[in-house]
C-alpha cells in the first residue's frame, strides 16, 4: 500500500444551497464559495475545513436551517504512480468538525 505524498485537501460542502443562501454563506463564512449544479439547480457552497471557520459554519448551518443529508464533508487527495491501493491520511479537522455538524463522508481520490 502506498501513501499519498501530495497533500490531502478538506473541505465542508452545502449541497442544495438556493441563490440567497449561496451569497449568505460567502458573505458569513471566512473562505467560503459557491458554484452551481446546473444538473440539479441547485447551488453548491464550499468552505475550506479549519478549525477557525467551525463557530461560522455551525452558526451559518442552524440560521439556515439545513438538514444533515443536504451537506457532507469532502475530502479529496491524489495518488501518485500505479499503485491500486493508497494510503490517504484525512486532515485532523474532519474529526472534529464532526462534533459540530454530524454530514456523511466523501472521499475523492484522483490518479
Amino acid at each position: 500500500m502506498k501513501s499519498i505524498d501530495q497533500p490531502v485537501t478538506a473541505s465542508f460542502r452545502f449541497l442544495s444551497l438556493d441563490m440567497m443562501q449561496a451569497y449568505t454563506l460567502k458573505k458569513e463564512v471566512s473562505g467560503a464559495w459557491f458554484y452551481k449544479d446546473e444538473a440539479k439547480e441547485v447551488f453548491v457552497g464550499v468552505v475550506p475545513l479549519i478549525e477557525a471557520h467551525f463557530d461560522e459554519l455551525n452558526d451559518y448551518f442552524i440560521r439556515q436551517q439545513l438538514a444533515y443529508d443536504e451537506c457532507d464533508i469532502y475530502v479529496e487527495a491524489t495518488a501518485q504512480g500505479s499503485e491500486k491501493t493508497a494510503q490517504v491520511n484525512v486532515p485532523r479537522e474532519v474529526n472534529r468538525v464532526l462534533k459540530y455538524l454530524d454530514c456523511p463522508l466523501t472521499y475523492a481520490v484522483r490518479q
